[in-house]
This record gives C-alpha cells, sequence and structure tokens, in this order.
C-alpha cells in the first residue's frame, strides 16, 4: 500500500501512497497499540522510532488498514489505521533476556518475564534500553564554513530510549501499560540553532494505562468495555546566537508540551440478525492538559504558556449485511463532536464486496475521514482560533485473487481527495486552511507461501500526488511516484536458521526548494537461528547492504519550517548482532 518511512535525525515519519508532507509528524496516521490509540493531544503525533511505545522484540504482528478509518475510529485516521499488536505471556513462557552491539556504538538490553498460569491468568512484563552513538560525524553543505565547523557535526546524534511495558490478562479483564523516555541530539541545528552545538536536543516521554473488560455474552454477541489514561511530555533545547552587542552571546531556548488525557469506550458485535454482522460503540476523551510553554532560560524571557482542557466524542455503527453468499455490502458511519471545531463530523465508509469464485474477491470501496486542528496548529506561534478540520474522501476498486494455497495476488486502483489541509503561513506564520491535494494510483501486490517455510512476498504502488494549494496542479513536495517491496525468508539447516532480504525503492521526491530527493534502493539482510546452544538464539542484521545514499526531504524554503537542510543523508551501512537466552 505504499508504506514508506523518513527521518530527519529527530523523528521518524510514516508516509503512506505517496502522502508525506514534511514535519507533519505523522498525525494524519493512526497508531495503535493492542487496540490503544497512542496519537498524543498536543500535535496529534504518533511516532515510529526509538519513542515508540513496544520494543519491536515484543511485536506480534501489525495491522494495516489502508485508507480513511473515521468511521470506526475518529480523527487522525486519515491515511490509514496501524494496530502493533504485542506479544502474549505465553509466548514468552519463561524468561528472556537479551542484548546486541552494533554500528556507531548502539547496544540495546532487554529483560521479558512472560507467562501462562494455570488459573488462566497470563502475565507479561518487559524492561528494555536502547543507546546508539549515531555517526561521528555527519556533513551539511549549508554550514560549510570554518566559522561552523565547515559543516561538521560532530558527535552530535545520539540517541537514548527506556521502556517499560507490561500486560495481564484474567479471565475477561485486561490490564495494559508502558512508558518510554527517549532522547535524541539533533545535529542539523533546527529552527535556526548554533550548528554543532551539544545542547541540541530533544526528549519525548510516553505513557499509558488501559483497563479492558472483554465478554462473549453468547455465541453470537460480545461486547468490550475500556477505561484509559495516557501522557505525553516533550522538552527540547534549543542554543542560539544572541544578537551582536547583547551582553550574553548565547541563549539556550527552552520547549516544552504537557498532555494529559483519559476516557472511555465501549462496543458491542453481533451476528444476532440474520446474514448480519453489526458493530455499534461510543468512545469518550477527556482532555485534563494541553500545555505547551516556551522560554529563554538565561536571562529569563517568556514566549509562550498556554494551557487548555477539551473533549471529544463519538459514536459509530457497522453493519456487514449478506445479500447473498458471495455478496457483502459494508455500510459504517461515526459521527464526531470536537472541542477544537464547531461543527459535528459525520463520515461514512461503504463497501460492496463480490466473491464471483472461490478464489476470488473484488471490493469497491469509499469513505471520508477528517482531522481537526491540535494544540500545536492552534495556538503555537501566531494563534489562528479560526482554523478548521482537515477532510479527505476516497474512491477505491480492488481485486484479490488466490489461485492456490499459500498464493495471494492483488491489484487494486484509488483516488485520494484532501481538501482544508492545515499549512503554516511563510508571512503570518499562522496554521490556515489552505491545502488541496489529490492523488491517483495503483497498487500491486503478490505473496507466496511455501511448506517448508520459505516465503516471498513484494509490493509496488504507483501514486501521482498533485499540490493544487495555489490554483495549479504541481507535484507535490515529498511524494514518490513509485514505492516497492520485497520481501524473501528462507529456511536453513532444518529450520534452525532463517535468511531473510529485504529491499525498499523509494523513488525521487520534489523537496521545498524544487530540486529533488534522489531515489534509492535499500537492501537489508537479516540471518537469524534459534538454539545455537539450548536456550540461545542469534541474530546478524546488515542494513544497507550495499552502501546507498538515502536523502530525506528537508524543511528548507519554506520560510517557517524547522531546519535549513533541503535534503537530509541518512546513514549507510551498519550492523547488528543480537543474542537472547531463555531461562
Amino acid at each position: 500500500h505504499g508504506l514508506y518511512a523518513a527521518n530527519d535525525r529527530n523523528y521518524n515519519y510514516l508516509g503512506v501512497r505517496g502522502f508525506l508532507r514534511p514535519g507533519d509528524y505523522n498525525s494524519r496516521i493512526l497508531i495503535m497499540v493492542d487496540g490503544r490509540r497512542m496519537n498524543d493531544n498536543i500535535y496529534d503525533s504518533a511516532n515510529t522510532g526509538q519513542e515508540f511505545m513496544l520494543d519491536m522484540d515484543l511485536v506480534d504482528h501489525i495491522e494495516f488498514i489502508p485508507g480513511p478509518g473515521s468511521s470506526l475510529y475518529g480523527a487522525n485516521a486519515m491515511m490509514g489505521v496501524v494496530n502493533v499488536i504485542s506479544k502474549k505471556g505465553s509466548d514468552i513462557n519463561g524468561l528472556e533476556v537479551a542484548g546486541g552491539i552494533g554500528s556507531f556504538n548502539t547496544n540495546t538490553e532487554r529483560a521479558t518475564l512472560g507467562k501462562a498460569f494455570d488459573n488462566g491468568a497470563d502475565v507479561l512484563l518487559s524492561a528494555s534500553r536502547y543507546y546508539s552513538n549515531g555517526p561521528e560525524n555527519l556533513f551539511y553543505p549549508e554550514f560549510n564554513d570554518p566559522t561552523t565547523n565547515n559543516g561538521i557535526a560532530h558527535e552530535g546524534d545520539a540517541e537514548n530510549s527506556r521502556r517499560l511495558f507490561g500486560k495481564v490478562k484474567y479471565q475477561d479483564f485486561t490490564v495494559t501499560g508502558g512508558i518510554v523516555d527517549r532522547f535524541k541530539q539533533v545535529p542539523t541545528a533546527s529552527y535556526g540553532s548554533i550548528f554543532n552545538d551539544p545542547q541540541d536536543n530533544t526528549t519525548d516521554i510516553w505513557a499509558f494505562g488501559e483497563v479492558k473488560y472483554d465478554r462473549k455474552l453468547n455465541d453470537k454477541t460480545s461486547v468490550e468495555l475500556k477505561a484509559f489514561f495516557q501522557g505525553y511530555y516533550y522538552e527540547a533545547f534549543f542554543p542560539y546566537d544572541n544578537d551582536p552587542g547583547v551582553l550574553v552571546d548565547r541563549i539556550v531556548n527552552f520547549d516544552a508540551s504537557d498532555g494529559r488525557w483519559g476516557g472511555v469506550e465501549a462496543n458491542l458485535v453481533t451476528s444476532a440478525f440474520k446474514n448480519q454482522k453489526l458493530v455499534v460503540g461510543v468512545e469518550y476523551q477527556y482532555d485534563l492538559r494541553q500545555h505547551v510553554y516556551n522560554y529563554d532560560i538565561s536571562p529569563y524571557t517568556q514566549y509562550q504558556d498556554d494551557n487548555r482542557m477539551g473533549s471529544r466524542a463519538g459514536i459509530y455503527a457497522q453493519d456487514d449485511y449478506w445479500l447473498r453468499d458471495d455478496l457483502i455490502v459494508s455500510a459504517g458511519f461515526r459521527v464526531d463532536q470536537n472541542h477544537m471545531i464547531d461543527n459535528l463530523q459525520f463520515n461514512p465508509r461503504l463497501a460492496l464486496i463480490w466473491n464471483p469464485l472461490k478464489t476470488t474477491t473484488v471490493k469497491l470501496l469509499y469513505g471520508s475521514a477528517f482531522r481537526a486542528p491540535n494544540i500545536y496548529e492552534r495556538d503555537r506561534g501566531a494563534p489562528n482560533p479560526d482554523n478548521e478540520e482537515e477532510h479527505i474522501r476516497t474512491y477505491e476498486g480492488v481485486v484479490e485473487w488466490r489461485p492456490q494455497d499459500g498464493v495471494r495476488l492483488t491489484g487494486g486502483i484509488f483516488r485520494n481527495e484532501f481538501t482544508k489541509l492545515l499549512s503554516q503561513d511563510p508571512v503570518t506564520f499562522q496554521f490556515v486552511n489552505t491545502g488541496k491535494f489529490t492523488a491517483n494510483g495503483v497498487d500491486l501486490g503478490a505473496e507466496k507461501k511455501w511448506a517448508n517455510g520459505r516465503s516471498l512476498k513484494g509490493s509496488f504502488n504507483h501514486t501521482l500526488l498533485y499540490d493544487e494549494s495555489g490554483g495549479l496542479s504541481v507535484w507535490a513536495v515529498n511524494a514518490p511516484r513509485n514505492v516497492s517491496k520485497i520481501q524473501y525468508a528462507e529456511p536453513l539447516f532444518d529450520g534452525r536458521a532463517k535468511l531473510g532480504i529485504e529491499n525498499v525503492f523509494v523513488d525521487e521526491r520534489k523537496t521545498q526548494q524544487s530540486t529533488t530527493a534522489s531515489r534509492y534502493d535499500l537492501v537489508n539482510a537479516i540471518l537469524s537461528s534459534k538454539e545455537i546452544l539450548p536456550g540461545a538464539d542469534a541474530s546478524f542484521g546488515v542494513y544497507n547492504l550495499f552502501n546507498a545514499h538515502p536523502e530525506m526531504v528537508g524543511g528548507a524554503g519554506a520560510g517557517v519550517d524547522d531546519f535549513l537542510q533541503d535534503v537530509v543523508p541518512m546513514n549507510g551501512r551498519n550492523v547488528l548482532l543480537k543474542l537472547q537466552y531463555r531461562f
């Protein structure tokens, strides 16, 4: 589905079907852990790097639903919904300790306890840590001057994170919680800060807790109730050269945000009615704190100190109705109230699903989604109390063919229409609803699985995304026309080891200065083995095997973006060796 990743050496970003606006903090994708929304209540961000809630060794699988998901999930689900499912205690069945070492002085540690008890309880507890120095030297030609170390950022890309995660299930109740604390040096001199200054850094802390009651009332009906509380804290230090003649020649700006929110959800799923599967639900979230503040430390000068409270609520329903054994009509809607906008939001989703053969499925899909302005877009810099919600409408057709066991082929066409997207005005610095984009594209996919564990999977996306904001139709910034992936896994030594190879191709992208970031091919290879010794597993990964030089689109050219570079080069070849032992 055209998923691709980007990184500006501070945060990671996820693009979908050619759409990834620089600096949007993943606000147009809904990212969840075990069905719990991770997008915060300040920036709508849901990050995917080391600031993500789960250690990847705890991930069982990842579900992705492309297209608008507001009919069930509400705001943020414009481009798609990512749901990361964690492992259960029974998957660990004991105590695991793991460690890794790699390029750039990278090291990882993890301890995980998991067990399924005789009384039916399932417990998973985990603590992990990540640290990396990053490349010792990074060269940025925009700063190639003797006064700025000839464009070399020296030892300025370090990153570390610490995680705690737990999940306990007993009978119909599940309690889940976690916290991640991540620190990152920023080598790009973001927001005009001093280049090659080690104090340029950001810290992000995410925490959540959820209690879920999931009960099957009978063989046709189940109910799910949830209560949750979450928090997000961000802080950054930006060192600046002061104006000439000022007594203090170097000042440090402190930028911070603090969000707290909680709420409840309830849904009912039933197939009690003939030829139907019905889902109905309600959701309520109260924002206890939405605090954004900014000041210079010494001498103290305050620039912003805004705190809001608010709420959002939604009701939704979806009915899958079998007109015939081979024909399903799926219709759903959601109505949302959000304190940041005046009007109720109604978003439908319709699908016609036809199975003309046992091996063939045809789908016709329509949906819409919205995203309300967040606190950052409403109050940051020059406040704009009048900005409004964004909208997307999508139209899609998909054909899936399963000619034999283990083989699946898919093809689809789609059209996305974005209106009223928020952009920061380079003159007033306000976020205004001036963005209008249209995308037309094709998705292709193929998958083959063998009985011995061998697998081959490939996908290709071609998208033409045009920016129509200024009355003209021009190629949108950071919108690759072609994205492809190939993944191959080969079992070795009678299944005791596996070799996985992945190739990711991302086409060239237009930059903010209307140049291009070059296309790139990344090849990753991972050799893993189970039971190299009793209870011991190992893996060795080589990432960017052929030492390609991928470039990510930077923030230059718009006048108000966060850093100067037109393109930001990424890392070359790097390796990671991991060992794990089970008690």
